[in-house]
């Protein structure tokens, strides 16, 4: 036997068409009485009926407990007239051809299967930690750390600006003096020298990392020109991210003549988008600006149409 359905036929094969009714019981106990009344002894089973009885009862067993091993799973695995089966198994965890995760032990959609995709530019500044970037603020104005150079030269360490008043993972909240969410409080915060407002320095970590001059919040310019949040020092190279690279000093200081001279401020505050500005500069260093449509951005968003089209004149 294969099949579990099949256990009842081959059940009455085996006992001969006997079914447990009431009636049959009625007949062993006439059978019984009969046999007390006459006072005759009871009639002693023959050896060869005991065993075919024993042997029958046995094939039921044995009957039964196949079904159980062979018949239930057979029943679970195959569909029962060309039907849907009784019950759908899978392997728990199992990624079938197509990579979506079934029959685990949890709501559809708590296993998403992702991959990171790269920045497809380039920036110095390092990411943000939460809701902030890691800043220094230096009486109003507020600098981002950049993750180049990883140390500053002492050759460009300048004077001390003061040490930070305040460490706190909530900048805005913080009044007056000296705030960072990375610089640890009483950590001194230097100048840049050659750099004016445009960048500071400070320990973090052990290393004495260089920030650059952005907005935040709604803090802007101050009534500065682009020129002041960006530095006095002369750039030899520029990188606009989908058009090209200018390594030329001399044609780069052009380029950055240009923008410089026809920026116009259109909103205190900026925004990160898809795509960069570097501006490296004489002393080594290398500022950032976000870029979107015509508009540069890091300390306000300066709009200079005439910058983009000598750049790609000058990349042709």
């Amino acid at each position: 036997m294969k099949r579990l359905e099949n256990l009842p036929e081959a059940t009455d094969e085996l006992l001969g068409g006997l079914h447990a009714s009431q009636a049959l019981k009625n007949d062993i106990i006439r059978d019984g009485q009969r046999i007390r009344e006459s006072g005759k002894p009871l009639p002693r089973r023959s050896a060869g009926a005991q065993f075919l009885r024993t042997a029958a009862a046995m094939t039921c067993l044995v009957a039964f407990v196949v079904g159980l091993l062979v018949g239930i799973p057979s029943m679970i695995a195959k569909p029962l007239n060309g039907g849907q089966s009784l019950i759908d198994t899978q392997t728990g965890g199992a990624l079938p051809q197509g990579g979506q995760a079934v029959a685990l032990d949890m709501h559809q959609g708590s296993v998403v299967i992702s991959q990171r995709s790269a920045p497809s530019y380039r920036g110095v500044w390092e990411a943000a930690n939460g809701a902030n970037f890691p800043l220094i603020c230096v009486n109003g104005r507020y600098y981002r750390m950049m993750s180049a150079p990883s140390s500053l030269s002492s050759d460009l360490l300048g004077g001390s600006l003061g040490a930070v008043d305040t460490y706190t993972s909530e900048p805005a909240l913080a009044s007056g003096g000296i705030v960072s969410n990375i610089a640890a409080q009483g950590e001194t915060v230097y100048a840049v020298s050659g750099m004016g407002s445009a960048a500071v320095a400070a320990q973090v970590n052990g290393n004495l990392r260089v920030f650059q001059r952005v907005s935040y919040g709604n803090s802007g310019p101050s009534g500065e020109s682009l020129a002041d949040t960006l530095g006095g020092n002369a750039a030899v190279a520029l990188e606009l991210t989908d058009v090209g690279t200018v390594t030329d000093p001399a044609e780069a200081q052009r380029l950055m003549g240009i923008l410089l001279s026809n920026a116009a401020l259109t909103r205190a505050g900026a925004a990160e988008t898809g795509k960069s500005l570097l501006i490296g500069l004489q002393n080594g260093l290398v500022l950032q600006m976000s870029v979107r449509d015509e508009s540069l951005m890091a300390c306000g968003t300066w709009s200079c149409p005439a910058f983009f089209e000598a750049f790609e004149a000058a990349v042709r």
